[in-house]
């Protein structure tokens, strides 16, 4: 028996040598440390009594899992591993006890992925680590500080298997909890209680894994004031108060579902700042339940004692209701929209309202830029807005984009619900006095200045298809051109532009959602305008109108144009002698794309004064045969084309021209500002044919229509026969 207790005695002598020299040692480091990527531990010295037992100070451990960064520090931390266990490829720790303990878990974009999963893979199980002085928790950018109490336990499986975290609590009496850098709470007691069933990373995947969650949460604590409105700058103005507010909340959330009874109560004194930069002190608050059936939420800013509520700025009162408690997993937000009722009344000042524009249109071409008030109230019923809804905003700066362009200027807008057939109907106007359109890529080179631009808006009452349904039309009347030469950006270039003028143009146009034109009218107006097509510049009156409708079979802005007309009126070519011209262009089978430069195509229908113009872009009217020029002034002339405006050309094609003496056929393109191509021209049996290329004519008055008929068409199509 002596020799027996001896040997023990040795062994355990030679134990703690040799297992203390190892803890201490690098070997002990490089064992554990196998795979610093996924798991990295360190500590200032160990020491072991017996096998299994160790205990480390100032302990930091590293990890990462997943998309997850984790740390861990502590003072010291001592505890058992259980030997049996070790046999059923477990690792599995007792009772864990660790001292100043701070946590740390961030979210990276790294996804450090485990080796294949296999049944067989090792378990590491923790039955309970606990501490009695946590000092900090930190999850993303929310920190928790002060003394505090923690409890945990859980098991995982390595290579990617499942992981659940027994019923464990952390315990802070006295804590500050911040937000980056904002204070959220202060002399604040947390005491949260969770547990959660297995889960993989895949399964559920993110949030969701709150799904298998029990989790109790009580806080109560002091809370700091808030400022809100903003000054003149539209800086936000910080709150200068010795009051504090106060926070208590108790709720718990059991398998992504709210239990009854929960609540959450807060108020703090409010620093407001109006739009003239006062600040006065007020108190809001707000209250949420946990009901059988709904979550009730109720908060209100008051108005200044003394002040009528009616006239009153910065105020606010709502109470809502969710018809249901399921938190998870998430519903759409269609759905979540229709659990929604109850009432939002109150006047603010918003240092911006560029947020308001999204929560109506899936794409914003539309924003209320800016500082600005809203008044009104909202009466939801099942997420459907009630006809007492009303909303105004006085004054707002109003930019929209369409078609490449930027509308601008002070806006007032006022919103209501109608009843209507099938539902009720979201009606909003605005109205702005005085409005600029310049090109989106140069919002300061406005070229067009006009009053009284109108924004009609509609969209259902159903607030879960607001933004699918929205439409507005945009209307205006008689807005001035101050220089007609800001729209060559869309013209073809050198073939066609202008050189002088002011003008006028009206517009009604449709829109979706998006901001794209559905349909619409353009009407434009110049009684002097100067322009330049090919070599000859003219002078004279124009104006046009065209009815769009979106095409639904060509992508960007393509249009198909209805009723297009262009007349011309007191035209006069600059160096010539010839009397005043006119003419008036319809367009039928009108195609349009918006972009710049733009492309026009379509087939024209030209009555005009006399063929006069068209034969002066081929020659001066004494290049021509006598018989010619003296058949050209000879009455009222109907012409038929393919017109083509596109980049650097503008093409007549497969024209047809004639008065009651003359017949006249063409291709004419004028690409860079030089006319080119082929012309024939008869008066009962003379013809003359004419070929212009780079200024240069070549006349042919033998076989003139069999030369004519040979030449190639401009616009692929069928060719029309000067029969």
């Amino acid at each position: 028996m002596r020799r027996l207790l001896w040997l023990v005695g040795v062994l355990y002598v030679l134990y703690l040598i040799i297992g203390n020299v190892f803890l201490n040692s690098p070997m002990a480091s490089s064992t554990i440390n196998r795979k610093p990527e996924t798991f990295h531990a360190q500590w200032a010295w160990a020491w072991t009594l017996w096998p299994g037992q160790i205990h480390a100070h100032d302990l930091q451990l590293h990890g990462h899992a997943r998309q997850l960064l984790w740390s861990a520090q502590g003072e010291s931390a001592g505890g058992r591993i259980m030997l049996w266990p070790l046999l059923r490829r477990e690792l599995r720790f007792g009772q864990v006890r660790t001292s100043a303990v701070k946590l740390d878990i961030q979210p990276t974009s790294v996804d450090h992925k485990p080796p294949p999963w296999q049944s067989d893979a090792w378990h590491v199980t923790v039955d309970r680590v606990s501490t009695l002085s946590l000092r900090q928790v930190r999850m993303g950018d929310l920190v928790a500080d002060g003394d505090g109490k923690a409890e945990l336990g859980f098991t995982h499986q390595l290579r990617g298997g499942a992981t659940a975290i027994f019923p464990s609590r952390v315990w802070m009496p006295r804590a500050s909890v911040h937000y980056r850098q904002q204070e959220l709470l202060h002399d604040a007691r947390l005491d949260v209680h969770f547990a959660f069933d297995p889960f993989t990373h895949e399964l559920p995947p993110g949030w969701k894994k709150l799904e298998r969650a029990k989790i109790h949460v009580v806080a109560e604590g002091a809370t700091p004031a808030i400022a809100l409105g903003a000054d003149k700058a539209g800086t936000r103005a910080a709150a200068q108060s010795s009051l504090k507010g106060h926070l208590s909340a108790d709720f718990s959330l059991d398998h992504g579902t709210l239990v009854p009874d929960g609540r959450l109560q807060w108020n703090a004194p409010v620093a407001i700042t109006d739009a003239d930069g006062k600040q006065e002190q007020r108190r809001g608050q707000l209250d949420l339940a946990v009901q059988p059936a709904a979550v009730v939420m109720h908060a209100r800013i008051p108005p200044p004692p003394g002040i009528d509520s009616n006239a009153a700025t910065n105020q606010l009162e709502a109470h809502l209701q969710f018809a249901s408690r399921r938190v998870l997993p998430w519903r759409s937000t269609s759905e979540a929209l229709r659990l929604l009722s109850g009432n939002v009344d109150g006047r603010w000042h918003f240092a911006s309202l560029d947020w308001l524009a999204p929560l109506t249109m899936s794409k914003p071409w539309l924003r209320l830029d800016g500082s600005g008030d809203i008044a009104g109230a909202l009466h939801i019923e099942g997420g459907h807005l009630q006809s007492d809804t009303h909303v105004e905003v006085p004054q707002v700066a109003l930019v929209a984009n369409i078609l490449d362009n930027v509308f601008a200027g002070s806006a007032q807008a006022k919103a209501r619900v109608v009843a209507a057939p099938g539902g009720g109907r979201l009606l909003a106007d605005l109205m702005v006095d005085r409005f600029t359109l310049a090109p989106r890529d140069a919002p300061g080179q406005a070229y067009l200045r006009g009053r009284a631009l109108q924004v009609n808006l509609r969209s259902s009452d159903d607030l879960a298809r607001l933004r699918q349904l929205f439409t507005a039309r945009l209307h205006f009347d008689d807005a001035q051109i101050p220089d007609l030469r800001t729209y060559n950006r869309y013209l073809p270039g050198k073939s066609l532009y202008f050189l002088q003028g002011t003008g006028s143009m009206s517009t009604d146009f449709t829109l979706d959602g998006n901001g794209d034109v559905s349909a619409g009218r353009m009407q434009m107006n110049s009684t002097a305008a100067r322009l330049a097509l090919g070599v000859s510049r003219l002078r004279g009156s124009l104006s046009l109108d065209t009815r769009l409708d979106r095409a639904k079979k060509r992508a960007g802005h393509a249009f198909d144009l209805q009723a297009f007309t262009l007349g011309l009126d007191g035209v006069r070519v600059e160096g010539s002698s010839a009397p005043p011209w006119w003419a008036k262009v319809t367009l039928q089978h009108g195609r349009l794309d918006w972009d710049r430069p733009m492309r026009l195509r379509g087939d024209a229908t030209i009555v005009m004064k006399d063929v006069g113009l068209l034969l002066s872009l081929f020659a001066d009217r004494s290049a021509f045969p006598k018989w010619i020029t003296n058949v050209i002034n000879d009455g009222q002339a109907t012409a038929h084309a393919r017109i083509e405006a596109q980049r650097g050309d503008f093409i007549l094609d497969h024209l047809v021209a004639s008065n009651k003496r003359v017949d006249l056929f063409a291709h004419l393109r004028i690409r860079d500002g030089q006319p080119n191509g082929d012309l024939y021209a008869r008066w009962g049996v003379l013809g003359l044919g004419v070929a212009l290329a780079d200024g240069k004519r070549d006349f042919h008055l033998l076989h003139a229509q069999r030369w004519y008929e040979a030449q190639p068409d401009l616009i692929p199509a069928e060719a029309t026969s000067p029969h």
